[in-house]
């Protein structure tokens, strides 16, 4: 039964001590907790990674340092190949980490050929049954895939989803079509971490993240005439991005964190 409006008010007025709790944090996981997920496989000098969707290859970098490991990053956009070549030579990488302009579907790389695959934030844009097949087919047997994906859940309505996936490029957005899809290329779940807000609370603790700064810059877009100054795809793709962290505090979206490993 939902509270009478007297009930609601006294609920209100006497919910001092749950206030007090809320201001208490609940210790979240930040961002390096994907890298100690990593670590924690177990990854060896000496062997390759290859870094799908690697953007300006600051993730390579960073493995290849920790835990001395040769690198390929992966990319199909142009402009991130560019911005991976200067930071791997910036680095002082070159020899270390080669970056390949390609797409998860269709990796130029021999069979049984990486230990390792790092996938962050790039499930969702791609043909899943595609991109996760390739995956199993470049990495060697024992050979594991840790993949960040952002997936919807049942709070997520129905105009929210068509919106998301109409401005933000989305193609493989739930759980379940992401599981089937590894289990159809033959990679065998080791784990699954369902993160939720979990890095969202962290960046705000940190002060790296203010969510009101979104919340307002959401309610610019909606009352000033940005569509007519740039256009209805940047404002679409504006709005998709300041949504997205939004709905992961709200628990509409799931970061969640697999590793699949392949067998012989």
């Amino acid at each position: 039964m939902p509270p009478t409006v007297q009930e609601l008010y006294e609920l209100w007025a006497g919910d001092s001590e749950l206030r007090d709790a809320l201001q208490r944090s609940l210790e979240p996981r930040g961002l390096d907790s994907l890298f100690d997920a990593f670590a924690a496989l177990g990854p060896r000098p000496g062997e390759l990674v290859v870094d799908v969707g690697a953007r300006d290859a600051r993730h390579a970098i960073r493995l290849v340092r920790d835990h001395g490991l040769r690198a390929i990053a992966l990319d199909p956009v142009p402009l991130h190949g560019d911005l991976a070549r200067k930071a791997v030579a910036e680095a002082e990488l070159t020899s270390e980490i080669e970056v390949v302009e390609a797409a998860i579907e269709s990796m130029p790389l021999a069979d049984a050929s990486a230990d390792w695959i790092w996938c962050r934030d790039v499930l969702v844009h791609v043909d899943a049954q595609r991109g996760l097949a390739e995956c199993a087919r470049v990495l060697r047997p024992g050979g594991a895939l840790l993949a960040y994906v952002t997936l919807a859940t049942e709070r997520l309505e129905t105009r929210e989803r068509a919106e998301l996936v109409d401005s933000m490029a989305l193609r493989s957005f739930d759980a379940g079509e992401i599981e089937q899809a590894a289990e159809d290329a033959g990679l065998v779940l080791r784990s699954i971490d369902r993160l939720g807000s979990e890095w969202r609370e962290a960046m705000i603790e940190a002060e790296t993240w203010n969510p009101a700064d979104d919340l307002l810059a959401l309610a610019r877009l909606r009352r000033g005439d940005y569509v007519e100054r740039y256009g209805a795809p940047a404002v679409a793709a504006a709005r998709g991005g300041l949504l997205w962290g939004i709905y992961q505090l709200l628990g509409k979206l799931c970061p969640t964190v697999y590793v699949w490993e392949r067998h012989a």
